[in-house]
């Protein structure tokens, strides 16, 4: 087994979904282990002193903690069905996301980062950001960015439709 391993970043997404399936299968291939880290996000409003504030905070950051966890427990799942050794890491900072996953990347020796895309397009990354682009910029090794299944399928109906079209006017 190498030394290097592949660091799979997830949210429990659908696009993280087909980005663990991917990870995994190259980790197999290489025979190396996979380190699948997920990042919480604490809740927005964590500043604010209204009365029952704490309480409401308390109970997202359990969500969250579950949500990741559960995410966690998924990708290594998969990771051990298919022969492959898993480490999960539950990241929770202050720092962006894209940076928690880059430095632990970077701190693994890693030899490759797996993240899902959304494909929210233009506007969504606006309002949402983009982890994998963030990630692409940030890290210290090759990045693969893995659409979720629909937006893999987008561009081949495209081409058919273009070419049902062509068919017609020919």
């Amino acid at each position: 087994m190498t030394t290097k391993p592949i660091v799979l970043a997830t949210d429990g997404s659908p696009s993280a979904a087909e980005a663990t399936l991917e990870a995994v299968e190259l980790a197999r291939a290489l025979g190396t282990q996979l380190v699948v880290v997920a990042v919480d996000h604490p809740p927005l409003f964590a500043g604010t002193g209204s009365y029952g504030y704490a309480e409401l905070y308390l109970e997202l950051r359990k969500a969250e903690r579950t949500r990741i966890e559960q995410a966690l427990e998924q990708a290594c799942a998969v990771a051990e069905e298919a022969g492959v050794t898993c480490e999960p890491i539950h990241a929770s900072d202050e720092l962006p996301v894209a940076t928690q996953i880059q430095r632990l990347a970077q701190a693994k020796n890693a030899q490759m980062i797996v993240v899902g895309a959304h494909g929210w397009g233009a506007v969504g990354r606006v309002l949402h950001g983009s982890v994998s682009n963030a990630v692409v910029h940030e890290a210290h090794c090759p990045v693969l960015v893995v659409p979720s299944a629909g937006l893999a399928e987008q561009p081949v109906e495209a081409l058919d439709s273009a070419v049902r079209v062509r068919e017609t006017v020919s």
